[in-house]
């Protein structure tokens, strides 16, 4: 009896083990070796199990329509193309230049898809306001202005990492991390206003200081979940939005696997005006980025120190993004770092 019983569970670990196994994740993947070795028709039965499943993301939508349109099976395609723009696909420079949709650009319904674009460009945009209005403050602890790892231990060892501990972090580290990629290392007092308070942990071409950085937090003792910007000036935070965003900023970037167990993430935006105002078309194409990849290292450098991981992310929807975390108009988004404990 107790073998048969042993055995009759052996088959449910089985049954149980294949049924994971044929989740949504493992038909994506699955559809995505598919579509690289372009077996179009074995990737779009995948995509279609996959979304059965009840998830999704625009990018799967998306991959569908390509094979349909490689299996010619365009009234298929133009409805995964119009789940894919409701799903939040609203690059209209992908969807005019890839040469895979070529036999979608043809038809009329063409521009219904475009027009849906611009309809959802349109209500984002509204959704971002003009100017950035006050909310309640949280007082940072002060950053240490010392450490037990050196410099060259830091640069020897950092690199970009993708996963993390299922462990909150503490309100003094986020306070370091934020200090060392934007805080405020001279006060400069009569200043320029541009300076906006004084030189900081990074650099910056003319002191221009483009950058704004919020705090998405999602595990952080001491610290409600939600979402903040950085006041740098004053070394606090500013409460944006309550509440856990993590499905949100997730989304935003594509369902990237590194916000499976961040505690938290840092998110870069650029008011260009600032740096364009004195470098012109320069500041766009060069400060402003070497801004970032400056103050983005002190995050990478001083990470490495506190023990935690993280990674520089570009691939995201902007206006997802943008509105996640209520960014001004002038704004644009840059970079999205997730942070966890190192495991």
């Amino acid at each position: 009896m107790i073998l048969r019983a042993f055995a009759l569970l052996m088959i449910l670990v089985a049954i149980s083990t294949a049924s994971l196994a044929q989740g949504y994740d493992f038909l994506v993947r699955q559809a995505e070796s598919k579509i690289a070795a372009l077996e179009w028709e074995e990737a779009l039965a995948l995509y279609e199990k996959a979304l059965a499943t009840g998830e999704f993301s625009y990018v799967d939508f998306y991959n569908a329509a390509v094979a349909c349109a490689h299996l010619d099976r365009t009234d298929a395609g133009y409805s995964y193309l119009h789940e894919a723009v409701r799903a939040g696909l609203l690059d209209k420079d992908r969807l005019s230049e890839d040469p895979n949709l070529e036999i979608f650009r043809t038809s009329g319904q063409w521009q219904a898809i475009i027009d849906s674009v611009e309809q959802e460009l349109e209500v984002l945009e509204k959704a971002c306001p003009e100017v950035r209005g006050a909310g309640p403050v949280v007082d940072l602890p002060p950053p240490r202005l010392d450490g037990t790892v050196s410099v060259e231990v830091a640069l020897q060892n950092r690199r970009s990492i993708r996963s993390y501990a299922n462990d909150p972090l503490t309100l003094a580290e986020v306070s370091q991390l934020l200090w060392a990629a934007y805080g405020i290392t001279k006060t400069v007092d009569g200043g320029p206003a541009f300076i906006r308070g004084g030189f900081r942990a990074a650099p910056s071409a003319g002191a221009r200081f483009p950058l704004e950085l919020y705090l998405a937090a999602f595990d952080v003792t001491d610290l409600p979940p939600g979402i903040y910007l950085y006041q740098s000036e004053t070394h606090k935070l500013m409460l944006i939005s309550e509440g856990d965003k993590r499905a949100e900023v997730s989304e935003a970037s594509f369902n990237q696997t590194h916000f499976e167990t961040a505690a938290a993430a840092i998110v870069y935006s650029a008011v260009y005006e600032r740096t364009l105002v004195k470098y012109g078309g320069r500041g766009r194409e060069r400060y402003v980025c070497m801004d970032l990849g400056h103050s983005a290292e002190n995050m990478y450098l001083q990470a490495y120190a506190l023990n935690i991981g993280t990674c520089a992310i570009g691939a995201f929807t902007d206006l997802w993004l943008r509105k996640t975390f209520r960014m001004t108009r002038a704004e644009e988004p840059l970079y999205v770092m997730p942070l966890g404990r190192l495991e």
